[in-house]
This record gives C-alpha cells, sequence and structure tokens, in this order.
C-alpha cells in the first residue's frame, strides 16, 4: 500500500513552471538602429567619381604625309620650309643694331627768339603753300582762289604740318609766335621752286634739320651759301 501512495505524492508535488517574463530590451534596440541608420546622401558624403580614362588619339593624317624622301611623318610646302629655317647668327643681329636710330629721328621744334617780333597780321592775306607735279600753287587760308608763286617769300612749317608763306610778314608773325618746324626764305619762277634756305633771323634753324621743312632737299641753300651767292641769281629779280 505505501508503494502506490508514492507516486501520487510525486505528481502532487510538482509544481507547474512558469514562462519567463519578458523584459524588452530598448536600449539595446535604440543602439542597434542609430548604429545601423544611414546619413542622407549630400554634396560631402558623395562618392567621387573618377575622371575618365585618358585615350591617345592617332595622330592626323597631315603630319602622317610623305615628303619628298618618302618617310612618314615630313612636312612638305611652307610648314617644312619653317621647321628648316635657318637660325640667324648672332653676329649679324648685333650688324643691324646700329642702323636703327638712322630709321627714326626725333622732330625738333624752334622756338621764336624774338618774341616782340609777332606782330599781329590779316590772316586773310597768310599764303598755304600746296604742291602736285612738281608745280606749286598758293591759296588764301580763307578763300579758295589758287594763285601762281613767283617772287621770293618768308615761310614758315607749323607744328601742324603746314606751310606758310607771305613776301612781306616776317617769320614770328606767320606763326603767331608759336614754335615751327622749320622756316627760311624760299623762291619761285612761274610756280617752279628754284631754291629755298634756312634764313630766319627769328628761328635760327639748324641746316641738320632741313628736312623737316618737307621741301626738296636738291634745292635747299645754307643762308651761308645765299650771302656767298651759291645759289641761283640769274632768275631772282625780286633783289
Amino acid at each position: 500500500m505505501a508503494v502506490e501512495k508514492q507516486p501520487q505524492a510525486n505528481r502532487l508535488s510538482r509544481q507547474p513552471n512558469a514562462p519567463p517574463v519578458y523584459r524588452p530590451q530598448l536600449n539595446i534596440l535604440q543602439r542597434k538602429a542609430a548604429l545601423t541608420r544611414q546619413p542622407p546622401i549630400g554634396p560631402k558624403n558623395r562618392v567621387p567619381v573618377p575622371p575618365p580614362v585618358y585615350r591617345p588619339q592617332p595622330a592626323p593624317k597631315v603630319l602622317q604625309t610623305r615628303g619628298a624622301n618618302n618617310q612618314p611623318g615630313a612636312l612638305s610646302g611652307i610648314n617644312s620650309r619653317a621647321v628648316t629655317s635657318p637660325v640667324r647668327p648672332v653676329g649679324q643681329q648685333a650688324s643691324i643694331q646700329p642702323s636703327m636710330p638712322k630709321v627714326v629721328q626725333a622732330i625738333k621744334f624752334y622756338p621764336n627768339l624774338h618774341p616782340g617780333a609777332a606782330v599781329p597780321v590779316d590772316r586773310n592775306n597768310v599764303y598755304r603753300l600746296n604742291s602736285f607735279a612738281d608745280q606749286y600753287r598758293l591759296h588764301r587760308l580763307n578763300s579758295h582762289g589758287a594763285y601762281i608763286p613767283n617772287l621770293k617769300y618768308n615761310f614758315v612749317r607749323t607744328r601742324e604740318g603746314e606751310i606758310l608763306m607771305h613776301n612781306r610778314y616776317r617769320h614770328p608773325s606767320l606763326a603767331e609766335g608759336q614754335q615751327v618746324l622749320y622756316a627760311g626764305e624760299i623762291y619761285f619762277d612761274n610756280g617752279k621752286l628754284e631754291w629755298w634756305s634756312n634764313a630766319s633771323g627769328h628761328y635760327q634753324p639748324d641746316e641738320e634739320d632741313a628736312r623737316q621743312a618737307n621741301l626738296p632737299m636738291d634745292r635747299f641753300f645754307t643762308y651761308q651759301q645765299i650771302i656767298k651767292g651759291d645759289h641761283p641769281q640769274k632768275r631772282d629779280s625780286s633783289g
């Protein structure tokens, strides 16, 4: 009898096991979510794209044309001459440099040495000299009429390049007391220029600057030559 009751006691003493209590792990889930969250894609997070791979292009066909020696790559015509043109030696360049000052000439302006001589005159009586085909004509400043010169005149070449003349007005009056490029005397015979000089006591231009007068140099005579009578006198009847 005692043997049969022992199993019942074992059955009654056994207690059912309660299920484990569920405890949510909030901190762990939040931490994992923060770690797995990806930052938004922006300009700073963009992956740089590598540049395209450089692939050399074949040489143009123009450079691969065959020249006179039947060799590829040889240039012909103007390009070959430009490539094979010899270099000028340094000694030749040095020989050219001294000739540069002869090309560039400084312009000299002559002032009026006697300011009191610049007497105002009637500008309507002042002539402007023009020439064509070795023939010269005079034009008044404020008129369109042309006159054939046939006397000895005083002339000045102004800073603007005009040649002003008169047979009685002095040089400072012609130039209105301003600086001039040149001044002197000039003589015509029926419209043809016979001679001209640098005879001007008010400006006294140098004979080295005679080209600034823009007159034929083969008809130029210095003031000393005029005094000596070396200029053509057989047609000079003005005295």
